[in-house]
């Protein structure tokens, strides 16, 4: 998953379209031979049309119910904060950037969005 804020600190969130539509980080699964920073890279354009670098690793949350690790990954635009693409695909309905975590947040979204607000990183 990435974390990524522009120029006036909101947070880069997507829209799910499957189950019950909740907003979430741009990310997804890792397909086999790729690295883990290929599939970040490759997720967040795929979900927002923006091409982004990849930074530190910052956290990651383990999701037993899903069989599942999530990896928070910062990242960073290639051009300062740039407009959102509208770019849209079959898995996201909506792309914005938010100064607050939305109330229909994933939970992997509200987790990593509470962590990082406890340690000083959102506004």
């Amino acid at each position: 998953m990435a974390w990524a804020q522009d120029s006036e600190s909101r947070v880069l969130m997507v829209r799910q379209t499957a189950g019950q539509k909740l907003w979430t980080l741009p990310g997804g699964k890792v397909r086999p031979r790729e690295s883990l920073e290929e599939a970040l890279l490759r997720e967040v354009f795929e979900e927002t049309g923006l091409r982004v670098q990849a930074g530190k690793w910052i956290d990651m949350m383990d999701r037993p119910d899903r069989g599942a690790i999530m990896i928070l990954y910062a990242v960073n635009f290639m051009e300062g904060s740039p407009a959102l693409a509208g770019r849209l695909n079959k898995e996201i309905s909506q792309v914005r950037y938010s100064l607050k975590l939305p109330r229909d947040a994933s939970p992997s979204a509200t987790y990593f969005w509470q962590r990082r607000k406890t340690n000083g990183s959102v506004s």
